[in-house]
């Protein structure tokens, strides 16, 4: 019952029914964030109306995000640890990976706090979170539409060729709206962010993967 095509194929239809609602109740707010990536008008604009932390729209993209990125991980195991793949049910594997993805995601909110509060960054704490926001937005999107072509095509070099090249795109993109608009921050202080914000969970995520897997 809980074999990689049903997962998958529920993410999918999960992530999707996400980015429905999202169009449906949230249409001017997604257009605008759509057109963010692109425009440094618009994402400006997504800081002046505000609020966007805490709308349902950022609450879709991290649950696509929660459910989706398990499932890439699923695909690369299958195509190039099939060792690996087949010694542990395909459920546990998505609930472990899902469950790290949320630990990974808490730690990064943590340290958000705890940097914006020691080094009195307050005002750009909103910045961040909406750059990031902009770049799960983004991720999500892009998740929902690669990951049942890799599963269902038997291409796994998408990953490699295309979900990755874009990937990188999207968080350098991340990177240059929030650096162009939190001039105050220190060069040191953004070598700590970024050790502490976007290394830092992904290494609490990958030995949680490690010693669980």
């Amino acid at each position: 019952m809980f074999n990689t095509n049903n997962i998958i194929t529920f993410s999918f239809l999960i992530g999707l029914l996400l980015i429905t609602l999202s169009f449906v109740w949230h249409k001017r707010k997604t257009l605008l964030m759509l057109r963010a990536l692109f425009s440094t008008r618009y994402f400006q604009q997504l800081l002046w109306e505000g609020k966007l932390t805490s709308e349902r729209l950022f609450f879709y993209t991290i649950l696509i995000c929660l459910i989706a990125f398990p499932c890439i991980i699923l695909s690369y195991l299958y195509f190039y640890f099939p060792e690996l793949y087949a010694t542990y049910l395909p459920v546990k594997l998505y609930i472990i990976v899902c469950a790290g993805t949320l630990v990974a995601f808490i730690v990064s909110q943590l340290f958000l706090w705890f940097f914006t509060a020691i080094f009195n960054y307050q005002e750009q704490r909103y910045l961040y979170t909406t750059a990031k926001a902009l770049y799960r937005f983004y991720h999500a999107l892009f998740l929902v539409a690669i990951i049942p072509v890799v599963w269902f095509t038997r291409i796994p070099e998408l990953i490699f060729f295309v979900y990755i090249p874009l990937f990188t795109v999207i968080y350098i993109t991340f990177f240059i709206r929030f650096l162009r608009n939190s001039n105050s921050i220190s060069l040191i202080h953004f070598f700590i962010y970024f050790c502490s914000l976007e290394i830092l969970p992904y290494i609490v995520l990958v030995k949680l993967l490690a010693t669980n897997v």
